[in-house]
């Protein structure tokens, strides 16, 4: 019996870029779908991830630039057609905890350090990946898991807060932020709470009444439109504002950060957490 080489090139490079299995079999006929399906999560992408990028302290073109990463990577390495990448409110809402604990306080510092939390748990995700660890997710109690993603939901709801009244708040925990919301709401804006609440009602609306449309993107489009025809910005309204074009530099960020700040820094244990761990362990025959 022999085996022809080729072949195992061609099945070692499946393994490693499951892309080459997967295009073989792709047909022409599915690509006006996918693109249109890809205008669409686009369009809902886009401001989700700089609401995200907002809510980790990092400058909000990085939300983008992570939501490009993993829309091009995971294709190529990736072997689920169902699996949602990209950033989520649960991994902004840790980062945030991380920047707040270790009291980084400047704007590219703080992007520096949740690049570099990034790229240290990657790659120790990497590490366990090959070294076929993937057994110790059967460990994760789901009750603890679901917690976690209860608490950090309840984080960025108390952060989004001041967001819908036009206020300031402080305080070093969520229930301290809350308190000082309440004293702020005798100074918050008219407009900008008409604004949220409109916001609210479309989505949560359209769930009710027309569940097949997407509420998000109505919201989007509805909300880009209302800004530039009723000029929100002069009347209050906090705008994303100038968001740069340009591709960014990439460059290592400082290791005296993390080194600096170790203790506080969020664990690939509790990134898997926020991402969601599955049900029941996966297994592949080796």
């Amino acid at each position: 019996m022999t085996i022809d080489p080729g072949s195992q090139v061609s099945r070692d490079h499946s393994g490693l870029f499951p892309i080459v299995g997967w295009i073989r079999s792709y047909k022409r006929d599915w690509l006006k779908g996918d693109l249109v399906a890809g205008a669409a999560v686009a369009a809902l992408v886009v401001p989700k991830n700089l609401g995200y990028a907002g809510i980790a302290g990092v400058p909000l073109q990085n939300g983008l630039y992570a939501a490009a990463a993993g829309a091009i990577l995971y294709p190529i390495f990736g072997t689920c057609r169902q699996i949602s990448t990209g950033p989520s409110s649960g991994l902004a809402a840790l980062a945030a905890s991380a920047v707040a604990a270790a009291g980084i306080t400047e704007v590219q510092n703080v992007a520096s350090f949740v690049a570099m939390i990034t790229l240290t748990s990657g790659l120790l995700f990497l590490v366990l990946a090959l070294l076929r660890m993937g057994w110790i997710a059967q460990f994760l109690s789901r009750a603890v898991v679901t917690g976690f993603l209860f608490g950090a939901a309840i984080d960025v709801v108390i952060g989004e807060l001041p967001k819908l009244t036009g206020t300031e708040v402080s305080g070093k925990n969520p229930l301290h932020e809350l308190w000082s919301w309440f004293g702020t709401l005798g100074d918050a804006s008219a407009t900008t709470v008409l604004v949220g609440a409109v916001s609210l009602g479309v989505i949560f609306g359209l769930r009710a009444v027309r569940p097949g449309v997407p509420g998000a993107l109505v919201l989007v489009v509805g909300g880009l439109v209302a800004s530039r025809a009723f000029d929100l910005g002069e009347h209050g309204v906090a705008l994303v504002g100038h968001v740069p074009r340009r591709l960014p530099t990439l460059t290592v960020p400082p290791l005296h950060l993390l080194r600096d700040q170790a203790v506080p820094s969020p664990s690939p244990l509790s990134v898997w957490c926020s991402s969601g761990s599955p049900k029941r362990p996966v297994t592949r025959d080796p």
